[in-house]
């Protein structure tokens, strides 16, 4: 079977600092939930992209 690049996700990139891209972003998500849990600043998110197609 062969993936389309463009579709491909970059945890299944060649890629070395591409693959390590989804875990920094949950880093950078949990670390803005704490500031703005510090601040008492309202934090926004939306489902995954995966949780948003099953709902359609």
């Amino acid at each position: 079977m062969k993936v389309d690049a463009m579709k491909a996700p970059v945890s299944h990139s060649k890629d070395p600092d591409l693959q390590k891209v989804p875990q920094a972003l949950m880093r950078a998500a949990e670390k803005a939930r704490q500031l703005a849990a510090q601040t008492g600043t309202p934090f926004i998110s939306r489902p995954p992209r995966a949780e948003a197609k099953k709902v359609k």
